[in-house]
């Protein structure tokens, strides 16, 4: 592999927050099913990245809003 395809292949992409479903294209733009292209990369970035757990509001109570 030459020093040219080493520059790209060591960018680290950031999945999106809403990934799209498997037969869907895919969110890098590179023409390819999500399935083929990104969907191992992510499953392996989220199990490294686990998102922090947003407490939810209760939507009954005194305050609206």
């Amino acid at each position: 592999m030459g020093w040219f395809s080493q520059l790209f292949q060591n960018n680290e992409q950031i999945p999106p927050a809403i990934l799209p479903g498997k037969n869907d294209s895919c969110w890098c733009d590179s023409g390819l099913k999500y399935k083929k292209c990104h969907l191992a990369k992510d499953k392996l970035y989220f199990k490294e990245h686990p998102k922090k757990k947003v407490p939810s509001k209760k939507s009954c109570g005194p305050v609206f809003g």
